[in-house]
């Protein structure tokens, strides 16, 4: 569980009365997140969830929740938020910026099966060709990040760790960006934050990494997420294949993506090895906060490089 931010009962009442919700009746805390402060909340109306976000500034929200909104509008199933009486999408509790929205059913996914990873494959193709109706705004260029936290980080690693974070940093350097179909993405959508009932996808959550950037990374980070089973050190060739194919069917890789593949999948394991370093050595401070290690996505990485772990 992740709880940054507390909150009474009676503040989350008070914060409650502007929206048409009803009024509260119990709340606690989620054990599942690590960056944002997120609370199940049941009023007279339903079951909604809270989330106190402090991974991202209320100046990017904006993009993000229209993002959400455009979605959702257009029948991709997520989390929609609730619009608080003045027709804002997000408010503030304790100082941080907050957002309502309602509960799905079903669960987020710890090993998600070939059924899931296919639905999975076509929602996020869906999502990009919804998404690429919108202005690409927040741009991220995640080489760059990655040269950035990486020089913060280390000083921290090991001698091999750094002659291996400067190689990985170098190939990834590579990638032409500016040649790959780019738009707002998810960025994170691990299958904690996919809610599954059975078969069947609920909807996506969890949408505080969104950005504007290749579809492809977007793509890779899903591939390389759900095909990967970081306690076991397998990745599930059949299973990228079937995720990969179901994307295809809805929106097909020009033959650059398709190039890129191999080293973007790179990049993408690249970028959550750093932030788990970042998180492991400078950590927040919280009151429950969960952490995730980060040698499985080294290992993922190493096994990428190697050319162990791959899409035929």
């Amino acid at each position: 569980m992740s709880v940054y931010t507390s909150v009474s009962f009676a503040e989350l009442a008070s914060y409650l009365e502007h929206y048409n919700v009803g009024a509260l009746s119990h709340y606690e805390g989620i054990s599942a997140g690590v960056e944002n402060t997120n609370y199940f909340v049941d009023t007279d109306q339903g079951r909604y969830v809270l989330t106190l976000v402090e991974s991202v500034s209320a100046e990017k929200l904006p993009f993000i929740l229209g993002l959400v909104d455009h979605l959702a509008v257009n029948n991709l199933p997520c989390a929609q938020p609730i619009h608080l009486n003045s027709g804002e999408l997000f408010g503030e509790l304790n100082d941080k910026p907050a957002v309502l929205m309602n509960c799905l059913s079903g669960a987020p996914l710890t090993k998600p099966n070939n059924q899931q990873a296919l639905v999975i494959g076509e929602a996020l193709a869906k999502f990009h060709q919804l998404s690429s109706r919108l202005p690409v705004e927040e741009y991220s260029h995640i080489p760059q990040w990655c040269n950035e936290l990486g020089a913060k980080l280390f000083e921290k690693l090991s001698k091999a760790d750094q002659d291996f974070l400067s190689d990985a940093l170098m190939a990834t350097g590579e990638i032409d960006w500016t040649t790959l179909p780019a738009g707002p993405v998810h960025a994170d959508l691990f299958p904690d934050n996919a809610m599954f009932d059975g078969n069947q996808l609920s909807g996506l959550i969890d949408f505080y990494h969104a950005c504007s950037t290749p579809y492809l990374y977007d793509l890779c980070v899903t591939l390389n997420a759900w095909c990967f089973d970081e306690q076991l050190n397998q990745f599930d060739q059949d299973k990228a294949q079937q995720l990969l194919a179901s994307y295809e069917d809805v929106r097909p890789l020009d033959p650059i993506e398709h190039a890129l593949l191999p080293i973007m999948m790179q990049t993408a394991a690249l970028r959550f090895w750093l932030s788990r370093l970042r998180d492991y050595h400078f950590p927040t401070a919280g009151e429950d906060v969960t952490q995730k290690a980060p040698e499985g996505k080294q290992r993922l990485l190493k096994g990428l490089i190697a050319g162990n772990f791959h899409i035929n």
